[in-house]
């Protein structure tokens, strides 16, 4: 005769019946994951503009008034300009993890030809970042309506989480060399 299904169940010990939130608290479990996905959609949502000298120790400030501004190369990447710095709380003060989940452009100076724009996130220098391929990509184009230079919506960004502290830096690529396209960023925090 063999063993019945619930005859190599522990009951005592199921992981799904701990005090610490079952599955939901084993760091990489499915059931972790889908809790971290519900919360980056029904999480709250912090948008955050550029201080006057952002640099990579401090580089957010609430604001609607003073975006972040990156330059362009011609035909290739332009200065790495500091988004968030290791004493910026990006997210609420007790979220150990945030990420970038939109950016708002507010204005380019090239409104005919596609702009990409990388977001760099790290704990070294941007370019060790780069190196590590630690950065995240978007093409942008404008719909050059007047009044409505850079588009109606907000840029969607795909990005892992990071630890609070992490820098991050913006980058921008466009045809003709110091093209400046201006933003702000929309970030989701996470508790654990």
């Amino acid at each position: 005769m063999g063993l019945g299904l619930t005859d190599h169940i522990d009951y005592a010990n199921r992981i799904d019946s701990l005090a610490v939130g079952g599955l939901s608290s084993v760091y990489n479990s499915l059931a972790y994951r889908v809790a971290e996905i519900e919360r980056h959609f029904h999480g709250r949502e912090r948008w955050w503009g550029a201080l006057a000298a952002p640099d990579e120790t401090n580089a957010i400030e609430a604001n609607v008034t003073r975006p972040y501004v990156a330059a362009s190369g011609a035909d290739t990447w332009g200065v790495a300009i500091p988004v968030a710095g290791t004493d910026d709380a990006p997210a609420q003060a007790a979220d150990v993890y945030f990420d970038v989940h939109r950016l708002m452009i507010v204005d380019l100076d090239d409104e005919t030809d596609p702009w990409r724009i990388r977001l760099i996130y790290g704990t070294g220098t941007s370019a060790a970042a780069i190196g590590a391929g630690q950065w995240t990509e978007m093409i942008v184009e404008s719909n050059a309506v007047p009044g409505n230079r850079a588009g109606a919506s907000p840029v969607e960004v795909m990005m892992p989480r990071v630890a609070a502290g992490t820098k991050l830096w913006a980058q921008v690529w466009n045809n003709t060399n110091l093209e400046e396209l201006s933003f702000f960023i929309g970030v989701h925090g996470y508790e654990g």
